[in-house]
């Protein structure tokens, strides 16, 4: 028996509410569509003798691609299942590189927690190898027979779940291979688990992922054991929240905890070229247990970046990748025209790659430029921003660190891609851009002993259709502080 759970979205009046399918009866204003979070089924169990709700959530690519999908289990699943689901939607939608695979999300609801979980109280009826039973017999089996599934399988839970999901990777450590235990209660009675899992990760054969996010309880000063403790294929982190209760902190220890799980998904940079993704995407099925395809929205995206560094050889061999996996759209067919203009401009500009291999000056000819300057970037019909330099000579060696800040707070920082200065005496350094796969080239002179003026531009990228380049950027810093 399947029941609907679902979201109305009342479009007429832009308000949005949660609700059950509606009955024959109820009519909805005109305009209404119905948003399906995913279904309640209903599983037999003959490990605890009685009828079990299951929420499941399907991503949105479900069915539009024969593609199979990792599991991601919530104990408690009437209380996390939506939270779960949401953080998941998050991390594969709200940025253009999705931070995780798609997934499917599998929600648990209690029927009786004290029986079914272990737990540090005498509350504990013992009940908790009949529920593992039944998760890895019975509902893992039944969602990897009834939908599209990859085998890696993510069980998540918070304080007597938190225990559970640790509970279960000692005792059944084949049913689930990535763990995300919040808050767990590992003392007293419960404490020996912690060396459990400790012996369980020694082992040179177990692979597997562990992340114990913690504001009172979990591991606390245990975790260096673990840590200190697990072969070279575990991987494990520890995250602490601090500004939460031990009830309120599960939505942030979700995402914060699917984070660290899936730390490695995403690229370095968004333009890499093929070889390079085939190369990531290929250590990530080892380390994910199935072959892991590129991201749709990772090869399109470095096809856009292509084009526009006119790097048209390396876009299409991109975009014909991506078409290859997930089938031409009216996007594809844009990319494609863009990336023959691209290819009919010639070859990219030679001027980044001068610069990123530019020597760098040596200690006596970066001595005028010492120190710590500030200023302003003035960016034409654009918000200005706050704009430190820091430049150091230790042991012979330059250290130079550029930050940039928003009005907002907004702050991004980083040592240059490129430092050098030109015949002329200008100070000359660069970053790339992660946006357009560009070089942002910042040209300042001394106008007096403590003031630098210039401008700083984008080169090596071509404007999408129809857009121009912006003008350059005005910088203008003064020194701080002098260092010799």
């Amino acid at each position: 028996m399947t029941s609907r759970i679902c979201l109305c979205v009342l479009l007429a009046a832009c308000a949005l509410r949660a609700q059950q399918p509606p009955s024959p009866n109820q009519i909805l204003p005109a305009g209404s569509q119905l948003i399906t979070i995913g279904e309640t089924v209903r599983l037999e169990s003959k490990h605890l003798h009685e009828t079990r709700d299951i929420h499941i959530a399907l991503p949105s690519s479900y069915s539009s691609t024969k593609q199979r999908f990792p599991v991601i289990y919530v104990l408690d699943g009437e209380a996390y299942f939506l939270s779960a689901v949401s953080a998941v939607n998050f991390m594969t939608t709200a940025s253009q590189i999705p931070q995780m695979p798609d997934v499917i999300v599998v929600g648990i609801p209690n029927a009786n927690r004290n029986r079914d979980m272990p737990v540090p109280q005498e509350l504990s009826t013992g009940g908790a190898d009949r529920f593992l039973a039944f998760l890895a017999d019975e509902l893992v089996p039944f969602v990897e027979q009834n939908y599209r599934t990859h085998p890696l399988r993510v069980l998540i839970g918070h304080s007597q779940g938190g225990l559970f999901a640790m509970y279960a990777m000692v005792k059944h450590s084949s049913a689930f291979q990535w763990y995300l235990a919040s808050d767990a209660p590992l003392f007293g009675a419960t404490a020996p688990l912690l060396e459990q899992v400790v012996a369980l990760v020694q082992r040179p054969d177990y692979r597997g992922r562990l992340v114990s996010v913690e504001r009172q309880l979990g591991w606390q000063n245990n975790w260096p054991k673990l840590e200190s403790s697990k072969n070279a294929n575990f991987v494990s982190a520890r995250i602490e929240i601090t500004d939460e209760t031990h009830e309120t902190m599960i939505y942030k220890g979700i995402y914060e905890g699917l984070q660290q799980l899936f730390f490695d998904y995403a690229p370095e940079q968004r333009d890499w070229p093929l070889d390079k993704l085939d190369a990531k995407y290929a250590a990530l099925s080892k380390a994910y247990g199935y072959a892991v395809p590129i991201p749709q929205a990772v090869l399109l995206t470095s096809v856009r970046l292509h084009a526009m560094q006119r790097h048209g050889e390396e876009a299409k061999l991109l975009l014909q990748r991506a078409v290859a996996l997930y089938g031409e759209s009216a996007q594809t067919q844009k990319l494609f025209a863009e990336v023959d203009e691209a290819i009919k401009k010639g070859p990219p500009d030679s001027r980044v790659e001068e610069l990123l291999n530019a020597p760098r000056p040596s200690a006596e000819g970066i001595k005028p430029f010492l120190g710590v300057w500030t200023g302003r970037l003035e960016v034409p019909n654009g918000v200005p921003m706050d704009i430190e330099l820091q430049i150091n000579v230790v042991d012979e060696k330059i250290h130079a660190q550029s930050k940039m800040r928003g009005p907002s707070g907004f702050e991004m920082g980083a040592a240059p891609d490129f430092l050098r200065v030109l015949a002329d005496g200008a100070l000359q350094w660069g970053r790339k851009s992660g946006r357009s796969g560009g070089l942002y080239v910042s040209t300042v002179r001394l106008i007096d002993a403590n003031t630098l003026q210039g401008e700083e531009e984008l080169i090596g990228v071509e404007p999408p259709p129809g857009l121009k380049m912006p003008p350059p950027n005005i910088i203008v810093l003064k020194r701080q502080v002098a260092l010799n």
